[in-house]
């Protein structure tokens, strides 16, 4: 690896991962599969609340939902996101100015790499940051919809009401996907192992953290303690 000073086995080209203790753990190697994967579940329940605020935007004439939420969006996985959660990930250490990773991947990297874990306000923040994104933002904005076809509903009608909540259904559905999919399929075996929804076992984090120095001496800076 060309940067020595936050070395890591993740991009250290001559890391021996077949025989590896934990090899087949984690994924711990940058493997595009794994973003299209990650690409897969992430799309659809944003797709389909942007569609529906542009069917709410329609209806009400009010924009300001949809301009907001394309902005927010942006800022948190371009620039808050990156800050509270990728600036801790092992991936993050590669020598260069864009984060290639498995999920904020092309992302630019504006701040410095931090190898120790998060802090409980960062944890916070990446749940506010979530909830926000997949669930609350986007079901106010559908909910609002439906509230002003139902007040007229002379003018809308059956059709258009029952329309709505079935996009509002599929945006909970999708992001509830979402969310269940990265739990099941992404936590137990993500490297950014003080994300909150993180699910590596502690043995599995403590043997990573033995192969790379400088992250295993942030953590126990910290307080984490090795097995």
């Amino acid at each position: 690896m060309e940067n020595s000073k936050n070395h890591n086995c993740t991009w250290d080209d001559n890391s021996d991962c077949q025989n590896c203790s934990i090899h087949g753990s984690l994924a711990c190697k940058w493997d595009g599969k794994i973003l299209s994967g990650f690409h897969g579940i992430s799309w659809p329940p944003l797709l389909i609340a942007i569609i529906g605020m542009i069917i709410v935007g329609n209806l009400t004439g009010t924009w300001w939902p949809l301009y907001s939420f394309i902005v927010y969006f942006f800022l948190m996985f371009g620039f808050i996101e990156i800050r509270f959660l990728c600036s801790h990930c092992p991936y993050y250490a590669e020598e260069g100015k864009i984060l290639h990773c498995l999920a904020n991947h092309g992302s630019f990297k504006l701040w410095k790499y931090r190898p120790g874990p998060m802090n409980r306000f960062e944890k916070f923040m990446m749940y506010f940051l979530i909830a926000t994104v997949f669930f609350v933002f986007p079901l106010s904005v559908l909910g609002y919809g439906i509230f002003y076809i139902s007040v007229n509903f002379a003018q809308y009608g059956l059709i258009a009401l029952l329309g709505l909540i079935g996009i509002t259904a599929a945006s909970l559905i999708a992001s509830i996907s979402f969310y269940k999919s990265v739990k099941t399929f992404f936590c137990p075996n993500c490297v950014n192992f003080s994300c909150p929804l993180n699910t590596v076992p502690k043995s599995i984090i403590d043997a990573y953290l033995k192969k790379n120095d400088v992250m295993r001496e942030a953590w126990e800076k910290s307080g984490w303690q090795l097995d």
